[in-house]
């Protein structure tokens, strides 16, 4: 709470942008978990039990919904 009341209480743009700064810089990070769904699509794709799309049939998939 401390915390809080002193970014309300705060006049300085500087210090709200750095503060903005770091909170969306750790939103933007994945997960452990994330990495680990990724590393398993990716080897289902490579191993070929996942079916995959050039660009061009994506879209046209994409165009369809």
């Amino acid at each position: 709470m401390e915390l809080i009341e002193m970014l309300l209480s705060t006049k300085k743009v500087t210090v709200l942008k750095k503060v903005k700064a770091i909170l969306e810089e750790e939103q933007d990070r994945l997960t452990e978990a994330d990495y680990k769904i990724i590393d398993s699509r990716r080897e289902k794709h490579l191993t070929g039990e996942s079916k995959s799309f050039t660009w061009e049939e994506a879209k046209k998939i994409i165009q369809k919904l």
